[in-house]
């Protein structure tokens, strides 16, 4: 009996992680880039590991937000690749009060000085090892 309980859980939870969440939906390798329609010099895009950031335990609300009087009420069942509506560029256009490239960067590199101080592996902390010259 028990092992009949553990296949209809297992069966279950397979097709709850396999249907469920828009995650599941996300490319594993995006590309940030927040050049669009600027002059000067340029840094090449970010190739941006969205899988590998879930899997360090990242939560949906950590990088997308949508802000209401101080709190983040974005509704995660927005989150689906190619939804215009939820990307960054959406809200961090050139003439909003935080530009996308600024947006990018305090999002990034916030979360990525972080594990210096709990001393863990550092993801890249400076330009060059986002922004990778081919």
């Amino acid at each position: 009996m028990k092992r009949l309980g553990f296949s209809v859980f297992f069966i279950a939870l397979t097709f709850i992680l396999m249907a469920g969440s828009p995650l599941m939906a996300q490319s594993d390798m995006m590309l940030l880039d927040s050049s669009k329609g600027r002059a000067g010099k340029k840094r090449p895009p970010v190739p941006f590991p969205h899988n590998l950031h879930v899997e360090k335990g990242w939560s949906c609300k950590d990088c997308h937000h949508l802000y209401e009087k101080g709190e983040n009420i974005l509704d995660e069942s927005t989150l689906e690749e190619g939804n215009k509506e939820i990307q960054c560029s959406a809200c961090h256009g050139p003439k909003s009060r935080l530009h996308l490239e600024r947006a990018y960067h305090g999002q990034c590199l916030g979360c990525h000085k972080k594990p210096l101080k709990d001393r863990e592996k550092a993801p890249p902390r400076y330009c060059g090892g986002c922004h990778v010259r081919k």
